[in-house]
């Protein structure tokens, strides 16, 4: 939750092939334990090249985040404090999530298939652009975000989640002043890209529906290494 993250240079320089079980990190530093993952989930790749990278997790897929009690605006958040080094091993619970990522943008786009079609929010998550790693992809989550809505009428809506853990961040001394305006100013350029129904608003997103057969993936040995 701090201002330090991973580079923009890649570990892994060789792309992911379609199908290959990957694991999704979020990297802070947390005080004395310095830098950690917070927060990581698996998945396996739909596309990896030099513009896009997208990952599908499928009901059940690994998850870990962080043991300790929450703090923060409604209990939401583990401050570093409040973490003993420990991981909670959890499950994907939601319905198949596929999160889009155009290379160096700050931010990803995630959408829920129910199997049958796209539920209509559409989660714009404000972060590090991807770096891929020997395992699978590492960001840096930014806690703000970004929600765009087709209402029953047709009509599209788009407003910010969590401004409020943002704020608490920032009093708290985990985010600094500089930071907090790094990440609004990406959160303007994603709304505007939301309300513009850029890309990947502007996609077909039928490339990208999670294979039915694929198994849940586990996430990888020594997942928590940096």
């Amino acid at each position: 939750m701090s201002n330090a993250g991973p580079t923009s240079t890649d570990a892994r320089t060789e792309p992911f092939r379609p199908g290959t079980p990957v694991v999704l990190r979020s990297l802070h530093t947390f005080g004395t334990r310095g830098e950690a993952v917070a927060f990581a989930v698996a998945g396996r790749v739909l596309v990896d090249d030099d513009d896009l990278a997208v990952v599908a997790s499928p009901l059940g897929s690994a998850v870990r985040r962080r043991a300790g009690v929450g703090s923060g605006p409604n209990g939401r958040l583990v401050l570093p404090e409040d973490w003993d080094g420990t991981y909670v091993e959890d499950r994907w619970s939601k319905a198949p999530v596929v999160r889009v990522h155009q290379k160096g943008t700050p931010w990803s786009v995630r959408r829920w298939h129910d199997g049958s079609d796209w539920i209509p929010d559409w989660y714009v998550n404000l972060e590090l652009p991807w770096r891929r790693t020997c395992i699978g992809f590492d960001s840096q989550d930014w806690t703000l975000d970004v929600i765009a809505s087709t209402g029953v009428d047709g009509g599209w809506s788009v407003r910010y989640k969590d401004e409020d853990e943002l704020a608490f961040d920032v009093e708290r001394g985990l985010v600094s002043n500089e930071k907090r305006a790094v990440i609004e100013r990406s959160g303007q350029s994603a709304t505007a890209a939301a309300l513009a129904r850029a890309f990947p608003f502007s996609a077909d997103w039928s490339h990208w529906v999670p294979e039915p057969t694929w198994a849940a993936p586990e996430v990888p040995d020594g997942w928590s290494r940096i």
